[in-house]
């Protein structure tokens, strides 16, 4: 279902913001880090520990091509949604605005879901086996440290639009 919000496609922030308003979500790691750590982790790991894909390697090759691109394209789009909106790249930061274009007319959460699926197309077309469970914790830690402070704080700045935005946009897909 698409969002479409009553005035426009960018909804500001109120004029005088209260102390809660300019702090933002304070999330102070980008999540981005959080995905590469991982790879990474799990790339040491399956050198150390190898362990077989369970997919025959062309498949794996074309199901982490097809994943890794559709994350790609859901990070692209969203970047220049969000900028041309005028919200913020930085998690620690207030937003001026609550951009509802773009991808973000499907997924609240487009570039989370863009790492997701980038970071999944990744650990299988590389054959990094150790990475995919490393992918479980990623998902609830940007659930409970990344979107869930972002939605309090988009909450108290946007109040009643952003909770209408919430009841017609699914937080992932």
């Amino acid at each position: 279902m698409r969002f479409h919000s009553p005035s426009s496609s960018v909804q500001r922030a109120p004029a005088a913001p209260d102390m809660e308003d300019r702090n933002g979500p304070g999330v102070r790691i980008p999540p981005p880090v959080f995905f590469v750590a991982a790879l990474l982790i799990g790339l040491l790991l399956q050198v150390r520990f190898p362990v077989s894909l369970f997919l025959a390697r062309p498949i794996a090759l074309g199901l982490g091509a097809a994943l890794a691109i559709a994350g790609g394209l859901f990070i692209v789009t969203a970047i220049p949604a969000m900028v041309r909106g005028h919200g913020t790249l930085n998690t620690a930061a207030p937003s001026a605005a609550l951009v509802v274009s773009g991808p973000y007319r499907i997924s609240r959460n487009p570039m989370y879901v863009g790492l997701v699926l980038l970071y999944s197309g990744l650990a299988c077309g590389f054959a990094v086996v150790w990475a995919l469970p490393l992918l479980i914790p990623l998902i609830v830690y940007t659930q409970i440290g990344v979107i869930a402070p972002e939605e309090r704080y988009l909450t108290h700045a946007f109040g009643d639009t952003y909770r209408t935005y919430m009841a017609h946009v699914r937080r992932w897909l």
